[in-house]
């Protein structure tokens, strides 16, 4: 039996449900294939940093299967719709009875999931979903109504009591396959619609890279995570993120190096390392959310009262916002790391979406859509979940009224002001703010609690637009 294995944001060899799927029923050899999709990625936001990254990530799991035997096919289509009877004709071609892949939270994913399998199965091909993508299968962990959770505290607690009960996921390496005679596919350096990023050489792509970074974290900067995570001038995090996004590491084989290091029983962990799990955890939460909510993957927000919001239309703010240049120095450091590496400090991240969502009062969707275009580290699940929080609008989202006073978060967490010094691209406090805090601080309250109080009487049967309140600030 010949097998197949579809590749998407799992670019790596240990602990790959579905590679492992495939090698154990491929006894005639399997097959990889990925599918470039360059319409959908624009369709989905997806900028030229995580699509950089991901191509590098894919040339080093291309050597990798190459020693194991595997060829790594390369398809190119327009969108996912284009990927089931493509697929379909691949593995006729090549006389592959199985395809297997793992398990996407994306609605349109899912869809897609569903249109290979009804086109598999015409022809008697089968098609295999796996979990190893999360810790857990996400969609398992349920209420006891058997609903999915909307908030983290009892999603965290019945997933660390399924953790329990199941155990760690193993899965076999994989061997050297039945080598096939067919040549893998080639690569392309660029991707028509998306610029060539400048600043890969930043991030050396592939798991080896990764596994180097986790062990490094581990042997010191875990223990102080705790401490020194929302400290930005510091290198307090393990920036594995690029890494989780494209799947070429899991977090599966991360958990079980923390094992191996301090123990199976969390109790006796340091309180960084129970910190740095609980994120890993958020982490399962917002594919977990996006799961049980499709309408997450939809521009929606969580909850029903903010479709309410009256959102500014402010065209100059957003490019400022963009640009770096608010006048607010933490802000403006942070957008310029964004655009000259990719990347962006977690507390940053929430100091400047709430800025735009709060005190600009600019609909989080605009911020989500940058971040997606310019992360080297984007994944939909948890920027939709991130910028959901911040602006309110999400599941176990921060209260509306708690508003982040950028200024003082710089003060807390950059008291010496490494990081704005090493990023800011003029003079501190060179530039007057383009927004005043307090002013628009008690903007953002009213306009929110407006829109909620709408909600409300619309329920008993009012219905006072809440734009007539929020003009009135």
């Amino acid at each position: 039996m010949r097998s197949m294995v579809l590749l998407r944001n799992d670019l790596r060899l240990t602990d790959n449900a579905a590679i492992d799927a495939a090698y154990q029923e491929g006894k005639d050899g399997t097959i990889a294939l990925f599918f470039l999709t360059p319409k959908q990625w624009q369709l989905h936001g997806v900028g030229s940093p995580r699509v950089s990254f991901m191509l590098n990530c894919l040339r080093s799991l291309q050597i990798e299967l190459e020693k194991s035997g595997t060829p790594l096919l390369i398809e190119q289509v327009d969108t996912y719709e284009d990927i089931p009877l493509r697929l379909q004709s691949i593995a006729s071609q090549h006389d592959c009875q199985s395809i297997h892949v793992n398990r996407e939270p994306g609605i349109d994913e899912r869809n897609c999931d569903d249109a290979c399998a009804t086109q598999l199965g015409i022809h008697d091909i089968s098609f295999q979903v796996h979990d190893s993508n999360t810790i857990l299968p996400i969609h398992e962990i349920v209420t006891g109504s058997g609903s999915p959770y909307r908030v983290f505290t009892p999603f965290c607690k019945q997933w660390h009591q399924q953790l329990e009960s199941r155990g760690l996921p193993v899965f076999n390496q994989p061997e050297v396959s039945r080598v096939l005679d067919l040549e893998s596919g080639t690569i392309p350096n660029e991707i028509p619609g998306f610029i060539p990023w400048k600043a890969q050489h930043l991030w050396k792509a592939g798991s080896d890279a990764a596994h180097v970074l986790l062990d490094k974290f581990l042997d010191d900067a875990i223990l102080k995570y705790n401490d020194k995570r929302d400290v930005p001038g510091e290198t307090g995090t393990s920036t594995l993120s690029p890494w989780l996004a494209t799947g070429a590491i899991s977090p599966i084989t991360i958990l079980r190096k923390i094992y191996q290091r301090f123990g199976e029983n969390s109790e006796d962990w340091n309180i960084g390392v129970k910190s740095w799990v609980n994120e890993l955890v958020w982490r399962e939460f917002y594919r977990h959310v996006m799961h049980g909510f499709p309408k997450v993957s939809m521009n929606q927000p969580m909850v029903e009262w903010a479709h309410n919001i009256q959102w500014r239309e402010d065209s100059a703010g957003l490019q400022a916002w963009q640009e770096g240049s608010t006048g607010i120095d933490i802000i403006d450091a942070g957008m310029m790391q964004l655009k000259e590496t990719g990347w962006m400090h977690n507390r940053v991240r929430m100091i400047t979406a709430m800025f735009l969502t709060k005190n600009l009062l600019i609909h989080w969707r605009h911020g989500e859509s940058y971040f997606s275009r310019h992360l080297v580290d984007y994944d939909f699940s948890s920027n939709n979940g991130g910028w959901q929080w911040a602006a309110s609008t999400g599941t176990d989202a921060a209260p509306y009224f708690r508003i982040f006073n950028p200024v003082r978060q710089a003060d807390t967490w950059d008291t010496s002001r490494t990081y704005i010094k090493r990023w800011l691209n003029r003079t501190p406090m060179s530039l007057d703010p383009i927004v005043d805090l307090q002013v628009s601080r008690r903007r953002a309250i009213e306009t929110f609690r407006a829109a909620k109080e709408f909600a409300t009487d619309k329920s008993k049967g009012g219905n006072q637009d809440p734009a007539i309140r929020s003009d009135a600030i």
